[in-house]
């Protein structure tokens, strides 16, 4: 999917927000191994590890019963070509850290590759100019087959202009709390709280009740009044119309802030659906709440597991941004994203196809994307692109001359590159053509094409970047995990790890410091008779 991760050390205060626990929560509590704990204690976190009071694993975007918003759309001429969104969704990657952190293994059927990679941040350049997207290709040979080269292609969307300070936020938060986990809703708004500052404004409604406005437009600087209306949250039974949302919207556009951040948050566990029947109910409603002016974020807390979410469908339809939430430190970021200058729309129905030069490249697949299913082969992508957000896609190649053959039977979609290509057999390796339209733009989508040089083909691993080679070993974990080696044959669980430190860099928010100590985990949980095992510690 294409999304960004921050995490951020919890103070004091929040620290014992979390560990107040009910008696029921505190008998879910499993115990993480120590070397995460340790870990995240030496890359200064704290001392008690988010992942601990995680929910236990459940159906993931995997399941036949989840649709799948990471699709391609594919021809036989052209070959397949990447939707991509805001709303994807982040629960086939947090499904499997909490699974591992209990020493256990995700469902096979709940592993997303691009999900896994596009769950990290990289440092990919900044665009340039007035085209709205930085887009850089890089190839290595690949780490699990000497005989391919790995293709990385990566898109960044352009970063809102930034400030000293940041500017001032408008948020309206509607609360569906029943069914989620209220206490985790709790936690989380009180660390938006703390964020505030007089220049704010924080207007919170729920979804449940006679009287849906439970704060009204407050400033940052009557926090009391705030904790108040938090408290005051329950699980009552939610309304089934969508009143309750145009009534938010209505409250966002009073506050409205010229040059801010003007944003309704949508806050529910997974079945919540905002009072909207069908999609086209969805699409009706945000024909007249254009995202523009006021913009859409949806979050979904679990209580006790993952399923398929009306609010992801919600933002995909309503050109917002979804995020799945199990945890205090991944609430907490996203609280911190909502009050940055990031996820102001840039784009909406963006698609990326490369077209690969046949003088270099025999055949290729896309790692990790989907095919959509009969029902939904005419998708159409109406997602939308934010500020910042980057998108990496892998492909895995054969060089032209090779003597190696992949099979469908053995791979699913393999892909030929068209004879028919214009790309020159001297210059480039492959060509990017990014397809998308500017937030208000109807008719015609804007194209650009960006090339890949054939200088990389013959590049090593120990040559390519730290941030290829880690997205390489998420997505030969993803593999390790899924097929049990079939597609990295004896690239084990060692050579991964092995592959992730080298790929650490600076690892600002400690992620691949966590993803690391999970393919140790991993490990463990494997069976001894598993190929891609390894040696362990």
């Amino acid at each position: 999917m294409l999304r960004l991760s921050f995490v951020h050390p919890m103070n004091t205060k929040q620290l014992l927000i979390e560990i107040e626990m009910t008696k029921a929560q505190s008998v879910k509590r499993g115990i993480h191994s120590l070397a995460l704990l340790s870990a995240l204690v030496l890359a200064g976190c704290s001392s008690t590890d988010p992942n601990l009071d995680l929910p236990s694993p459940a159906q993931t975007a995997g399941s036949p019963t989840q649709e799948i918003k990471q699709v391609y759309k594919t021809s036989a001429q052209n070959g397949p070509e990447v939707l991509i969104s805001a709303a994807d969704n982040n629960g086939s990657y947090n499904n499997m850290r909490r699974t591992l952190a209990r020493s256990n293994l995700p469902e096979k059927e709940s592993i997303q590759l691009s999900e896994w990679v596009n769950f990290f941040p990289y440092d990919y350049p900044q665009p340039q100019g007035r085209i709205p997207f930085a887009a850089n290709g890089e190839i290595a040979v690949t780490p699990w087959n000497p005989n391919t080269r790995l293709v990385r292609v990566a898109i960044k969307a352009d970063d809102a202009q930034t400030s000293a300070e940041r500017r001032a936020a408008n948020l309206v938060v509607l609360v569906g709390a029943e069914g989620a986990d209220l206490e985790l809703i709790k936690s989380s708004l009180t660390h938006l709280v703390n964020q505030l500052t007089p220049q704010d404004t924080l207007t919170l409604m729920s979804a449940s009740g006679d009287k849906g406005v439970l704060l009204e437009p407050t400033t940052g600087d009557h926090k009391d009044k705030m904790l108040s209306a938090i408290s005051s949250l329950n699980r009552e039974k939610t309304i089934q119309d969508s009143s309750r949302l145009t009534e938010a919207y209505a409250l966002a556009k009073d506050s409205y802030i010229a040059d801010g951040i003007n944003r309704v948050i949508l806050v529910g566990n997974s079945t919540y659906n905002a009072g909207f029947s069908t999609v086209q109910d969805i699409s009706d409603f945000f024909a007249n709440h254009p995202a523009s002016q006021i913009s859409l974020t949806t979050l979904g807390f679990a209580a006790s597991q993952f399923t398929p979410s009306p609010l992801a469908e919600v933002a995909y339809v309503g050109n917002g941004v979804h995020q799945y939430i199990d945890n205090v430190r991944d609430s907490n970021k996203v609280w911190d994203e909502q009050l940055s200058s990031t996820q102001i729309p840039v784009a909406k129905e963006f698609s990326m196809k490369v077209e690969f030069n046949p003088t270099y490249i025999k055949a290729y697949r896309l790692l990790g994307y989907q095919a959509p299913s009969e029902e939904s082969s005419n998708v159409t992508n109406s997602g939308v692109v934010v500020t910042g957000q980057t998108m990496t896609a892998l492909y895995e190649v054969i060089p032209a001359g090779s003597t190696e053959e992949w099979s469908a039977e053995q791979f699913a979609s393999i892909a030929t590159p068209s004879a028919n290509s214009y790309l020159r057999q001297t210059k480039e390796i492959a060509m990017m053509h990014l397809r998308y339209k500017t937030p208000n733009a109807r008719g015609t989508p804007q194209r650009i094409e960006l090339p890949v040089p054939e200088s990389q083909m013959n590049n090593t691993l120990d040559n390519s970047s730290k941030d290829f080679r880690f997205a390489a070993a998420v997505a030969a974990f993803a593999q390790q995990l899924k097929d049990n080696g079939a597609s990295t044959g004896t690239f084990t669980l060692d050579d991964t790890l092995k592959l992730a430190n080298e790929g650490r860099s600076d690892d600002k928010y400690d992620l691949r410091s966590e993803f690391i100590q999970l393919i140790g985990n991993a490990q463990n949980a494997l069976p001894k008779s598993s190929p891609v095992k390894g040696q362990g510690e």
